[in-house]
């Protein structure tokens, strides 16, 4: 080889290193190939083809958990730890066993062996039981989806979530032009997203949706192929514009209330919650009409309760001077025992009222 034809392999080389330099440093490359032959190829992911999903997972409600092969816990998000009610720092590398109760092994043998799509299991050293739904499992992982439930929710729960549709392939819009296909590498975060109870959106810069799941879908009734591609701006009523327009403008996690529009002309009231991350925003929307509804049955409740309380101790305050004026007259001694009976038994009552008052202070 003569020195000019190596010099201009070398300029070439070069100009090839200096190339993927500057695609990895732009975040143009989202996986490389490595491995010293084609039997130990494989393919590198980088961290940011994650990001998205995974910025999802760590803001949901709901518990993930992503496992090894024989059960140890490797990923799990905040609201994970606050079902267990433990650090998260402490639940890594640990067995999901340890956390639900012994008796409920079996359960959840069956879940992590792939049997059962789903398993209701109590929380070790706790009244609460949790809903665990398998969304993913390959050889090496899997992953869980856990919703803290209570006792009654436990002993009606509901049927298990879907199966998870092998091999569906999700896209991204982008400029209202180019479509970007999510690998199978996203499987266990996609799968978390679109099975959550809250509705989740990506928005690009100009407020265009290029993702939303079947919750967000199920809170303004309608169909993906009307949603992507259309302003978020134009799924939210006239009135709360303003308010929408602040909380993309914000440059930190921020919060608001908003009202959808649904397709059907009603309007549901939501919570968001927006993060921006790699030049798009992550926007979370909870309902919140049936969390108000609630409340205000519970305070129906409370006031319905502290009213009971109030007539129970004008009833009961006669019958308590009552017997105090027979204890203080010439009874026989039968007669006096029964008093005596009656005066106990009315101070039991007392007791029990005073507990429906504190129910509700006002009262």
């Amino acid at each position: 080889m003569t020195p000019q034809v190596e010099i201009e392999s070398l300029r070439n080389r070069l100009f090839e290193a200096e190339e993927l330099c500057r695609a990895l440093s732009n975040g143009e490359v989202d996986a490389v190939v490595v491995g010293q032959n084609d039997h130990n190829k494989r393919v590198l992911l980088m961290s940011g083809a994650y990001a998205r999903y995974r910025q999802i997972v760590e803001d949901m409600d709901q518990g993930a958990v992503t496992l090894t092969s024989t059960g140890e816990i490797l990923f799990a998000n905040s609201a994970f730890a606050k079902v267990l009610g433990r650090p998260l720092r402490d639940l890594f590398r640990a067995p999901l066993s340890l956390y639900f109760a012994p008796e409920h092994g079996e359960r959840l043998e069956a879940l992590l062996a792939g049997r059962e799509g789903h398993a209701i299991v109590r929380i070790a050293h706790g009244e609460h039981s949790a809903r665990l739904s398998l969304v993913s499992t390959s050889d090496d992982f899997k992953t869980v989806l856990v919703t803290k439930l209570g006792r009654e929710e436990a002993e009606e729960a509901e049927e298990t979530l879907d199966a998870i549709r092998r091999g569906a392939v999700d896209a991204f819009v982008m400029d209202g032009e180019r479509v970007v296909l999510l690998e199978n590498a996203h499987a266990p975060y996609r799968a978390l997203v679109e099975r959550m109870h809250d509705g989740a959106v990506t928005v690009d810069e100009r407020g265009e949706i290029v993702y939303a799941n079947e919750g967000f879908l199920a809170l303004v009734g309608s169909p993906l192929a009307h949603v992507l591609g259309e302003r978020l701006a134009h799924l939210v009523a006239v009135s709360c514009e303003s308010a929408l327009k602040n909380l993309l403008e914000a440059r930190d996690i921020s919060h608001a209330d908003l009202l959808l529009g649904r397709q059907n002309g009603d309007t549901v009231a939501v919570q968001v919650t927006m993060t921006r991350l790699d030049g798009h925003k992550l926007l979370l929307f909870r309902d919140t009409s049936l969390q108000k509804r609630h409340q205000a049955a519970d305070e129906r409740n409370r006031r319905f309760l502290g009213m009971l309380a109030h007539e129970f101790r004008n009833i009961l305050g006669p019958i308590g001077n009552s017997t105090q004026f027979l204890k203080q007259q010439d009874l026989a001694p039968e007669s006096l025992k029964a008093v005596e009976i009656i005066e106990r038994q009315t101070s039991r009552l007392l007791a029990l009222v005073e507990d429906l008052r504190r129910i509700n202070p006002k009262e």
